[in-house]
């Protein structure tokens, strides 16, 4: 740094014998430094001094990002110092480019320019043989096709991305996908096609991990490559105005093992195939809308479903799976759930009449299960429903347990969401559920207990009273409650 150069920025720099450590510093890290920060604000080093005045343009990252709670910049500025920085970028290989619009952009009066900018500003990272790409157009509107940015033919078919994630962007039909190198996908609010699907599962051949979210537009999803081990589906979103056909989609992934699919999937039938290398599989999405519980999905799914996930060794279920296969039981149908291998499992529900028959049905299933989390959801609103009728199922919890199925437990984890109008009922139902649980569970190691609220320290407070298993129970809980060790 020049001595001359009386910059606050300079002293700010400096240690306390005076030396500028920073800029003492080899280039290259210099450059390694001003490659993970906002390309904005690496370009502002150049007033330090004349040695920085052009290390910026030797970063491998670029990184813009247009919050609403960034510098203030205008659209106008922010594009016009994007057109005059990347020309000068001397770095013969582009590692990452990250490019992201917020919503509070008013876009609209930038658009056609904006496009045009786009196409330039890739054509410079793609020519710099870009490895991580990121484009995040969340000021354009979903709903509205011509408001898209439609990809270019040279992204589409680009060799040297790795790492690809774009959002709030189009994919016109003509566009050919030929991601060669490609081991990373992550598509967000964008309308896939057939022939789309199947260029990227079959042109691909590098494809590790693919996550879809706020998707729509195919029918058939089929992983087939060895090494694609990573399948993520959240939320099936239609544009407006959408006029697809019916809204089912197949999926077949033998090779994938870790499956998750959360989010909203209302009215979507989703067929489960070959997925016979599971080793984590997250089923906690939800079908639930205006309509009833019979209307919304058919029985006979939940039984495909666990089915096809029945190998792997981890396995988290949804509220929505416990009610169907309550009802299956009580309408005498056969409900033969093949977990054979679930030595993990994670239930989410919320408490009504059906809960604790499905849950014991999940459990007579699991004949290896080792650690078992029930995150048992406690509303007012669902008190009177869960009451009304137990005498459908049986009053002494005893009779509702199977022995044989806790027989391999180690640790029970049971997150409670309480109401602060939660009514002594429920309380002791609750109690006697874990007494029961306490009692079968011969090999129980530790029990956590998990308090969402505050409301929940009487509740918890009579669970630390239960008669352990064995003096190496273990219980825990994440609220402090007075007068318990834990």
């Amino acid at each position: 740094m020049d001595e001359q150069d009386p910059s606050p920025r300079n002293s700010a720099k400096t240690d306390e014998t005076g030396i500028d450590c920073i800029s003492a510093l080899p280039d290259s890290v210099i450059v390694e430094i001003l490659s993970k920060i906002p390309i904005t604000d690496a370009c502002t080093t150049t007033i330090l001094s004349k040695h920085w005045q052009y290390l910026w343009t030797c970063i491998h990252n670029l990184h813009c990002y247009r919050s609403n709670t960034g510098s203030g910049w205008s659209d106008k500025r922010l594009i016009s110092f994007m057109d005059n920085a990347l020309p000068l970028l001397t770095s013969s290989k582009i590692k990452s480019f990250t490019l992201h619009f917020t919503p509070n952009i008013a876009l609209s009066n930038y658009h056609s320019k904006l496009r045009s900018k786009l196409h330039e500003w890739l054509e410079i990272v793609l020519k710099k043989k870009v490895e991580n790409l990121d484009l995040d157009l969340w000021g354009c509107d979903y709903y509205l096709d011509s408001d898209l940015y439609s990809l270019p033919q040279e992204l589409c078919s680009s060799s040297s991305l790795v790492k690809l994630k774009f959002k709030f962007c189009k994919i016109p039909e003509d566009r050919k996908l030929n991601w060669t190198s490609l081991k990373s996908l992550t598509l967000t609010f964008v309308l896939l096609t057939e022939e789309h699907m199947k260029q990227i599962t079959s042109n691909c051949h590098h494809l590790e991990s693919l996550k879809l979210c706020d998707f729509c537009g195919f029918h058939r999803l089929h992983l087939t490559s060895p090494k694609c081990t990573t399948l993520e589906l959240s939320n099936h979103t239609h544009p407006l105005g959408y006029m697809g056909d019916e809204c089912y989609f197949e999926i077949v992934a033998p090779y994938v093992q870790h499956f998750r699919i959360s989010g909203n999937f209302d009215g979507v039938g989703i067929r489960l195939g070959d997925m016979s290398s599971l080793i984590h599989a997250d089923l906690t999405y939800n079908l639930y809308d205006d309509r009833g519980l019979d209307d919304v999905i058919d029985k006979s799914i939940v039984k495909d479903h666990l089915t096809s996930v029945a190998c792997a060794n981890e396995l988290i279920i949804p509220s929505l799976y416990i009610e169907m296969i309550s009802m299956l039981i009580l309408q005498k149908e056969d409900v033969s759930l093949p977990l054979m291998e679930c030595k993990r499992l994670t239930i989410n529900s919320w408490i009504s009449k059906y809960t604790f028959l499905g849950i014991d049905r999940l459990l007579s299933s699991t004949p290896c299960l080792e650690n078992l989390t029930i995150h048992l959801k406690v509303d007012c609103t669902f008190l009177n429903y869960w009451c009304e009728d137990m005498d459908e199922l049986e009053d002494n919890y005893e009779n509702i347990f199977i022995i044989g199925s806790l027989r391999n437990l180690k640790i029970l984890k049971v997150i409670l969401q309480w109401s602060p109008f939660i009514e002594d009922d429920t309380t002791t139902e609750l109690t006697e559920l874990m007494k029961c649980l306490f009692e079968h569970a011969k090999y129980l190691e530790k029990l956590v207990i998990v308090a969402e609220t505050r409301d929940c320290s009487e509740v918890i407070q009579n669970l630390l009273a239960l008669p352990r298993v064995s003096n190496s129970t273990v219980v825990v809980s994440s609220e402090s409650v007075a007068g318990a060790e834990y």
